[in-house]
């Protein structure tokens, strides 16, 4: 493992990450990455469990609470941060009742037993000009962020479109690109992908199709209630009304649930210039990403 600074064009260091295996994770919350990874991989799963992934800000909490009020035949929220793979103590992970899980790693990092057992996966991904819109704004929330609150958005974007943001996953074209060789190469494993923008676009579809790909028998009433209540502005309004006490780990704003901002479609446009749009179209292009892209 190696430490890294990143600096701005000034030399100003504004994050500090560890290079591990190719990734740059955050400095703040990686720790001894090694002892994590073969402590996940010593880890037990049941067949019935499930893991959503996604690149960071692409609608990781909003497709857990719809897999999680599924599983648990319920409409209620979870009060709860949901668990995270990469963030999460084994010990931790191990008392998840309804075995439904979160992950930004790419899959050579997902616990081996996990992909042995062939549990199932949701992805979930979005536009990246959202995506780096949305990540900006979160990360000056964070205790991880503390050096970023003068940063501008045009340095920022510079980090995005380089791969200098510390994520799990490494760079959005990359985490993109490495789920998607998984899925071409294991074309049988129980692997659901699904656009944000179009689950905005028709959250009760997506809610039945989460069902019928989680094999649930769930009533048309249940995904008629989860759709309701899980529109953003139903579900922010409860979220910054029952913020978890272990979010105090990842930021000092303790009035609001800093998870969710705008939950919009479409906000880049009023953050990124033109050359920044073509920048990231020409990323896309190179990359040749099998899915469908919703600009909107």
């Amino acid at each position: 493992m190696n430490q890294k600074e990143i600096k701005d064009s000034s030399g100003k260091v504004i994050l500090r990450a560890v290079e591990y295996d190719g990734i740059l994770f955050p400095a703040e919350i990686a720790g001894n990455l090694e002892e994590k990874f073969r402590q996940l991989n010593n880890m037990t799963f049941r067949d019935s469990d499930v893991c959503v992934v996604s690149f960071p800000k692409s609608g990781t909490h909003w497709c857990y609470e719809i897999v999680a009020m599924l599983r648990n035949n319920t409409s209620e929220f979870q009060i709860v941060v949901p668990p995270l793979l990469d963030l999460f103590p084994v010990e931790k992970l191990k008392q998840v009742p309804d075995g439904v899980y979160v992950s930004h790693f790419i899959p050579r990092h997902m616990p081996k037993d996990f992909l042995e057992r062939r549990c199932k996966i949701i992805h979930i991904y979005r536009n990246p000009k959202d995506v780096v819109v949305s990540m900006f704004h979160f990360l000056k929330k964070t205790k991880m962020g503390e050096m970023l609150k003068d940063m501008e958005f045009d340095v920022f974007f510079e980090m995005f479109i380089t791969g200098n943001v510390p994520s799990s996953g490494g760079s959005w074209m990359n985490f993109i690109k490495e789920w998607m060789d998984f899925t071409n190469k294991n074309t049988s494993y129980p692997f659901m992908n699904i656009c944000y923008e179009d689950m905005k676009r028709d959250l009760k579809g997506h809610v039945r199709k989460i069902s019928n790909f989680l094999e649930l028998e769930s009533s048309e009433e249940l995904i008629d209630e989860i759709a309701t209540k899980c529109e953003f502005k139903t579900m922010s309004e409860f979220k910054n009304s029952h913020v978890p006490e272990f979010m105090s780990n990842l930021t000092n704003i303790k009035d609001k649930h800093i998870m969710y901002r705008k939950g919009e479609a479409g906000d880049w446009k009023n953050w990124l210039k033109v050359a920044q749009s073509e920048a990231v179209d020409s990323e896309v292009e190179v990359a040749n990403i099998p899915l469908d892209i919703k600009y909107t």
